[in-house]
């Protein structure tokens, strides 16, 4: 899993409360706004997979609630590093 997770950038969007050192920022309510508009849930926790795409981004896949497979959760994070080799590879 660590190798796995060690190949993406992580971020945390906090919607519940921000801790004292990122402030100033987003309010917690921006960031509900930001993730129901984008994401289309307020589910937590939430994992979203996003390709950066030159100053914006695109979303590859998301998935939420608790982690109750590895397994499953490893092919979350698996398949869209593997579709990104196969289209280097074209």
């Amino acid at each position: 899993m660590k190798e796995l997770l060690s190949q993406y950038v992580l971020v945390q969007l906090y919607t519940d409360v921000i801790p004292q050192k990122y402030q100033p920022t987003t309010s917690t309510e921006e960031n509900k706004e930001f993730m129901q508009s984008h994401f289309g849930t307020l589910e937590l926790p939430l994992y979203v997979i996003l390709k950066p795409e030159g100053g914006r981004w695109e979303l590859i896949d998301k998935t939420g609630g608790k982690i109750n497979s590895v397994e499953s959760f490893k092919d979350f994070l698996r398949k869209p590093l593997e579709a990104n080799r196969v289209a280097k590879r074209d």
